[in-house]
């Protein structure tokens, strides 16, 4: 679908970010484009290096970089809570802290100073995530998937308009991880949030994005495919194994080069 049809709320232009050492100067991304729409689910594949996690963190507001990043017309400059990023690491919880002082933290820096209005919309999230009942548990209580709602009830508690996830899935049990993805995918048309979800697995990309890109080794977007099989999607939908082979060709290709 174009953008003439959708409101457009990621626009990256001629990104460039530079790493230097004392021995080179490398270009981690290097003239990267991307214009995102509201509601698209994008995935992103390519060989570990490539410089995925680095745009997220570029879009996030955590990296300086050249070129631009805008998100509903407005410039990046710094972190905001317009941009929320989850990581596949299960220690991003406050050890410290509760489940519901966890995902009441960012409520805080949101601005909502009523500790009751902010447990509210905590008890709201973690009931749409299935874990209103361990609200009172701390994170070494609870598995790694556990860990991960948590942590997605905790990023949509600020409304985002953007969640990016950096394979936040990946050290999962092959059941757990389709569990939450199939969760991950109610949540997102639910609440009408826009994702960027980076993955090595070419499977989680086909089943859960409307539009799948894969990076090159060079920094930048090789392959940009909308994903328009009929959902839900499975290996044997058909077109499945059309795309996958296309997508694990392209990996290939670069694992080479």
């Amino acid at each position: 679908m174009s953008a003439e049809n959708k409101n457009v709320i990621l626009q990256v232009t001629n990104l460039r970010k530079i790493y230097e050492d004392s021995d080179s100067t490398k270009a981690i991304l290097d003239d990267v484009n991307l214009s995102l729409n509201e509601n698209d689910f994008l995935c992103i594949l390519g060989p570990s290096g490539c410089g995925k996690t680095t745009l997220l963190r570029c879009i996030a507001g955590f990296e300086k970089f050249e070129g631009t990043i805008e998100v509903n017309g407005v410039e990046v400059r710094k972190p905001n809570t317009d941009r929320i990023l989850v990581f596949q690491d299960f220690n991003q919880l406050f050890p410290w802290k509760t489940v519901m002082q966890n995902v009441c933290y960012p409520l805080i820096k949101f601005g909502i100073k009523d500790k009751k209005e902010r447990e509210e919309i905590a008890l709201k999230y973690l009931g749409k995530v299935g874990l209103e009942q361990y609200k009172d548990f701390y994170p070494h209580q609870l598995s790694g998937g556990m860990k991960q709602r948590v942590a997605i009830a905790k990023a949509l508690a600020v409304k985002p308009k953007l969640i990016l996830m950096d394979e936040p899935f990946a050290s999962l049990d092959a059941m757990t991880r389709r569990k939450l993805q199939k969760e991950l995918l109610k949540l997102s048309k639910s609440e009408n949030v826009t994702v960027i979800f980076i993955t090595h697995n070419i499977q989680e990309a086909i089943v859960l994005g409307t539009r799948i890109m894969l990076m090159s080794r060079s920094g930048n977007f090789k392959l940009d495919m909308e994903n328009t099989l009929p959902r839900p999607i499975t290996p044997s939908s058909e077109g499945y194994a059309e795309m996958w082979d296309i997508f694990n060709n392209a990996l290939n290709e670069e694992s080479l080069s």
